[in-house]
Order: C-alpha cells, then sequence, then structure tokens
C-alpha cells in the first residue's frame, strides 16, 4: 500500500512554487521557540541577512536559492526539548567553550546528518555541516579552513555571530558593531564576505531588516517570493520522505516514542485502504499522519515528558495543539486539507473532544480515521503516564469506546480485519 503512494504525478498536487520556502520557513519558525515561550526568529533572521549577502556577492539565482535553504535549516539539529541551541550560543559566546558543549558541538553534524538522505538536500547538507568552521581553521566540527569551507557556510558564520553578538552585547551602534565584528575577519570571518556585509549594512540599512517581528516577517514574504522553485521537492516521493523526516524530528522533541507520527500515519493509511478511498486521499491521510502533531513544537515541550500530574495550564497547552498546527500548515498553500484534518483528529465521535466539540459526520473522515490510528498507537507503545497495552486489548478498548469516541463503522472496519 504504501507504494502506491508515490507513484502521482507532481501535477497532481497543488502545490504553489514558493511551497518548499513556505513550509520550511514555517516549520523552522514553530521550532525556534525560546523558554520563555517567545519566537526566536534566529533562522530567519541569518537567512534574510545571508540572502542579502548573497546577492552582493553576486551568486546565481541557484546559488541564491541553496544559500536561502542552507541559512534557514543550519540549525535544525538544535532544536532541542527545552529550548534551542541559539540560547546556549549566547551563554558561550566563545569558540573554545562551545568545542567543549556537546550540544554545541555536536549541532551542525546533526543538522547534516538529517539534511544528507534527501537527494535534492546533500549540497545543503554539507553547508549547513560546516557552519561552525572558521575561515582560519580554529571552528568545529571539522577544522575546515578558508576556501575548504563551502562559501555559503562562510555567509552563514557571518550572519549567524551577528545574531548572537546583538542578543549578547545589544549594540545599537553600526560602526561600534562593524568595529566588533572587525577583530574576528581572517580568523573567524571570511574577509570578502566581511567587506559585502559592512557594505550592506552601512548602504543598504541591512539590520534594519532584521530589527523586529514585524520587518523580519515582511522581509521573509518577500524573499520567499523569490524562491519560485519545485527542484527541491520534484516529486511526491521527495515531499513523501521530507515530511517522514519532519514527523521524527517532531515526535524525538514532543513524544516518548520518536515512531509516533509514522506509525500513527502507517495505521491510519491501512484503515482508509480497508474502506476503499481513493490514492489521493491515501496520501493526503499518510502526510496528515507525518505532520498532525508539529503544533506541540511551539508550546513548552517538556511538558510532554513530564512524570509529574499537569496543572490546568499544562493540559491547555497539550490541547491547544490541534489547532496550532492547524494554524502551522495553513500558512502553506497547498495543504489547506491536511491542516482541515489534523486540526479535527483529536474530536470525539459524540462531541466531547477538541477542540470544537464536533459531532459525528460533522468531523472529516480523515480526521475520524486519525483519531482511531492516533489511539491505537498511543495504546501500543509505552507512554510517561501508561505501559503499553497488548494489541488485541487496545482493539477492545476501541471496541468499548465506538459511537462515544470512535466512529463505530471505523472502528469495526479496523477491528474486523486485525482481530
Amino acid at each position: 500500500m504504501k507504494s502506491r503512494l508515490t507513484h502521482l504525478p507532481i501535477h497532481d498536487i497543488e502545490l504553489s512554487p514558493s511551497f518548499a520556502a513556505d513550509f520550511i520557513s514555517e516549520f523552522i519558525k514553530a521550532c525556534e521557540k525560546g523558554r520563555a515561550g517567545g519566537d526566536l526568529y534566529h533562522s530567519w533572521k541569518v537567512c534574510i541577512m545571508t540572502y542579502m549577502i548573497g546577492k552582493r556577492m553576486g551568486l546565481s539565482d541557484p546559488g541564491r536559492r541553496e544559500l536561502f535553504f542552507a541559512s534557514l535549516l543550519h540549525d535544525i539539529g538544535g532544536v532541542m526539548v527545552g529550548g534551542h541551541v541559539v540560547e546556549k550560543l549566547t551563554q558561550v559566546p566563545d569558540v573554545y567553550g562551545q568545542k567543549n558543549d556537546f550540544l554545541i558541538f555536536a549541532h551542525p553534524y546533526r543538522s547534516q546528518t538529517i539534511m544528507r538522505s534527501f537527494p535534492t538536500f546533500r549540497q545543503i547538507s554539507k553547508i549547513v555541516g560546516a557552519h561552525h568552521e572558521f575561515f582560519d581553521g580554529s571552528g568545529f566540527p571539522s577544522g575546515l579552513k578558508g576556501e575548504e569551507i563551502p562559501l555559503a557556510a562562510r555567509m552563514i558564520r557571518l550572519a549567524d555571530s551577528v545574531d548572537i553578538t546583538l542578543k549578547l552585547h545589544h549594540i545599537d551602534d553600526l560602526s561600534e558593531l562593524l568595529q566588533f565584528l572587525h577583530f574576528s575577519v581572517g580568523e573567524e570571518f571570511d574577509p570578502a564576505v566581511f567587506e559585502a556585509f559592512r557594505e550592506l549594512v552601512l548602504g543598504d540599512s541591512l539590520l534594519d531588516m532584521v530589527k523586529d517581528s514585524a520587518e523580519i516577517e515582511r522581509n521573509m514574504k518577500k524573499i520567499k517570493s523569490e524562491m519560485n522553485d519545485t527542484y527541491y521537492f520534484a516529486s511526491p516521493d521527495t515531499l513523501n520522505r521530507f515530511f517522514r523526516m519532519i514527523s521524527i524530528v517532531t515526535d524525538n522533541l514532543t513524544s516518548p516514542s520518536s515512531l509516533h507520527s509514522l506509525n500513527v500515519s502507517d495505521t491510519a493509511v491501512q484503515i482508509a485502504g480497508l474502506m476503499g478511498l481513493p490514492d489521493t486521499e491515501l496520501m493526503t491521510i499518510r502526510w496528515t499522519g507525518f505532520l498532525h502533531d508539529i503544533g506541540k513544537l511551539v508550546v513548552d515541550r517538556s511538558v510532554y515528558f513530564k512524570k509529574e500530574k499537569l496543572s490546568e495550564e499544562e493540559w491547555m497547552q497539550i490541547h491547544a495543539h490541534p489547532q496550532l498546527t492547524y494554524d502551522i500548515l495553513n500558512m502553506v498553500d497547498g495543504l489547506d486539507k491536511i491542516a482541515f484534518y489534523a486540526l479535527y483528529h483529536h474530536e470525539n465521535f459524540d462531541g466531547s473532544g477538541y477542540p470544537e466539540h464536533l459531532k459525528g459526520s460533522k468531523i472529516p473522515l480523515g480526521s475520524r480515521i486519525l483519531h482511531i490510528a492516533d489511539a491505537f498507537e498511543a495504546m501500543t507503545s509505552n507512554r510517561v503516564y501508561q505501559r503499553k497495552k497488548d494489541w488485541l486489548d487496545a482493539l477492545d478498548e476501541l471496541k468499548k469506546n465506538r459511537g462515544t469516541q470512535f466512529d463505530p463503522e471505523i472502528v469495526d472496519t479496523f477491528v474486523k480485519e486485525f482481530s
């Protein structure tokens, strides 16, 4: 059944030309929440600055697109349950301390490992893996030097350092900032990249483009409109694999089971297949299964691993995740149906679920299928609050709750096949 999902031609999937830029930017924004809950915008700011440096240095259109995605994804390996690596970098600003902090030292390699499994992202993986290399060879993780470091990685190194410097020192005077950074030219920074940055700061007000959330959002939207490219997600198979990777990253940060969303997706597709739904619907349900919990990234992720009794506020955070998932996916043209299914995957058949207390057939069919798959996976895997059930016991639990929590016809279809 899985193989059927990748046989649809790409033109059968309604994706905008900027789909890759829209989806990746929204996912990264969701990942980059600080401990206090606010948007860090770190990778967005690095992306905007790096993109403008690339333009100044005359990169071709394909080169700027590669730079755009590399700068957005450079810290994907630095997203943690308790926050983000950029918060640690502001606490450990010197390179020697960073080399001795495992989470800091390892995050470029983790970013590279995540991205290199995709053929269209392999060059990007090399860039993100080198974004903490210093021009004089004193950086990490590989000690690359000068031209051994990809040019895009040298650009990201500067923009990354600028954002951290501004967070750490709150420098308002441009000449003071440039003088501060100039001390590291030839050591941390490529002199040519620094010169392009200096010209942009003095002549084109580069730092005004990232001075607050409104400017960041406006300039990111403008840059994304230039990303009219279908190379990175050139086929349903590539997109399927990317969404699968997103699900693993999400579950590693929000679930005791790193395969939760994969299992939900597989089970939901099996149910949908038993019901005779068409291939296009199977693919939508598969991708919704992969993405249904990404809203969990937005709140305090440690709550999902808490063994103590949750407070009312913490329960509210957990119950917010379908709406948050919808908010993220609905920002991306082409994911409206997936967003719709994800929004209602915790609605109960009798109207006692959330977020809108929908009842019966008013709950989308895809959401009803996913609700059963989600519950079955939760029951058959170890959780902080319970030991896993035998799958036959889990089927009995589904039968007990048919008509109240779950659609009775879908339960009967599933149980009949797997009993």
